[in-house]
């Protein structure tokens, strides 16, 4: 499936672990990916990682803020690079924060509560964020809330990787943590099965990071969409 072209549209500027208006939009099909064969099938290579990692600041101590959890192979590789980390493993967080609320559905105050609990981190805080798969498991509002919070902790031009599942809204798919094993391959350390409460397409994943000045799509043959959206 290819998809050519670029859209811009540009407008403005649109816990603990260790230390460490419209976009423009891009769209591109890795050849990257389209060339390896997975063999190994908790390895992967990543286009989305590679662009990430090419787009860090060079010249000073970096601010990464890693929200799949605190992972030893992310630590050494991002250190190895100068980085510091702040890992959270904030979808476990969330089902914790989520499951202290029985018997009634999460309101709005209650995701702001949990934003401000768990990301209440200061303006411009990071230079990048790897998000992974995280998004796509929380509720709407939450989901809405987070990304306009990540957009705010952000540094000026600083860059979140973030990874959409293809299928279907309520198809089960594997939760994974994402281990760095170089520039440019992910192990993956398989968590478990859990159902899609949402579906995404390019269109909906626009609006999503609208507040970014841009967007950037890699779409690769393990229904998986990477996403880098730059602050």
């Amino acid at each position: 499936m290819g998809l050519n072209g670029r859209r811009d549209r540009r407008r403005g500027r649109g816990r603990d672990g260790v230390r460490l208006g419209p976009p423009a939009i891009e769209r591109d099909v890795s050849a990257f990916a389209q060339q390896h064969q997975h063999q190994d099938p908790l390895r992967r290579p990543s286009s989305g990682l590679r662009h990430f990692l090419a787009a860090l600041p060079a010249g000073r101590s970096l601010q990464i803020l890693d929200l799949g959890g605190l992972s030893e192979s992310n630590v050494s590789f991002l250190s190895g690079l100068g980085c510091k980390i702040h890992a959270l493993d904030l979808l476990a967080l969330f089902d914790a924060f989520r499951s202290s609320l029985p018997g009634r559905d999460l309101g709005h105050h209650d995701a702001e509560a949990f934003i401000e609990e768990y990301l209440g981190f200061p303006p411009e805080n990071f230079d990048a964020i790897l998000v992974w798969d995280v998004l796509e498991y929380l509720d709407a509002e939450v989901l809405e809330l987070a990304v306009s919070r990540l957009g705010q902790i952000l540094r000026p031009s600083g860059s979140l990787l973030t990874f959409f599942h293809t299928q279907s809204r309520g198809e089960l798919v594997t939760l994974n943590q994402y281990q760095i094993e170089n520039g440019e391959t992910l192990r993956l350390r398989q968590l478990r099965r859990r159902p899609l409460p949402h579906t995404f397409n390019n269109r909906s994943l626009e609006r999503l990071f609208a507040g970014f000045t841009s967007v950037k799509f890699f779409l690769t043959r393990d229904s998986i969409r990477e996403v880098i959206a730059i602050r």
